[in-house]
């Protein structure tokens, strides 16, 4: 009863989202006007060489914001936890469109201030950023490649179904589940906690 009463809340958080705010393709800004009139656009973009998809800019941008003067303070905290956690419920669902789960993304941003946005645009953060990341943190491991053997395509959905299988079995992982969403789910985790501790 009470994940019901919590889906319907997420819900009708969203439809006012909707209504508020437009999509973007491939974009996630806000406007800030300033104290002389003119506005000052954020914007944070994936279209750059390895660009992280925006909501990983935005887990990894926030906690990189950590130790400076664009930290995300304890009003912050509380608000953009409780957008994380809908925006996971959204991604968990089978039954969110994009534009749901892109709204509440656009909520993340706008939560933040154009200073923040900016420093996390700023960064550029590329896959590779976060591959290594996931190896300071210990949520994967560094591969080294075996000298000369040339390295091959790790993506799942390249193998066979029963491939798939044994390989999620023999890494530990759930027969039958999707590919990355472990090592996402971790950085969220630590994200929550980061906001959870402020």
């Amino acid at each position: 009863m009470k994940t019901q009463k919590y889906f319907s809340l997420i819900l009708i958080m969203l439809a006012l989202a909707l209504a508020a705010c437009g999509g973007t393709e491939d974009t996630a800004g806000l406007d800030d006007v300033d104290s002389g009139g003119k506005t000052a656009v954020a914007e944070i973009t994936d279209t750059y060489d390895d660009a992280l998809a925006i909501r990983n800019q935005l887990l990894l941008g926030i906690m990189r914001l950590e130790g400076t003067p664009q930290a995300v303070t304890v009003d912050q905290a509380a608000e953009l936890a409780t957008l994380w956690q809908a925006f996971a419920a959204l991604s968990d669902s089978n039954t969110a469109a994009p534009e749901e789960t892109e709204a509440v993304q656009n909520q993340i941003v706008a939560a933040l201030t154009v200073e923040q946005v900016n420093a996390i645009a700023a960064m550029k953060l590329t896959n590779t950023e976060l591959q290594e990341f996931y190896v300071e943190t210990g949520i994967s491991e560094a591969k080294t490649p075996e000298p000369g053997v040339t390295p091959q395509s790790q993506r799942m959905s390249d193998l066979p179904q029963e491939d798939r299988e044994a390989t999620r079995a023999a890494n530990g992982g759930t027969v039958g589940s999707g590919g990355g969403g472990d090592k996402s789910d971790a950085l969220l985790s630590m994200l929550l906690e980061l906001l959870a501790g402020k």
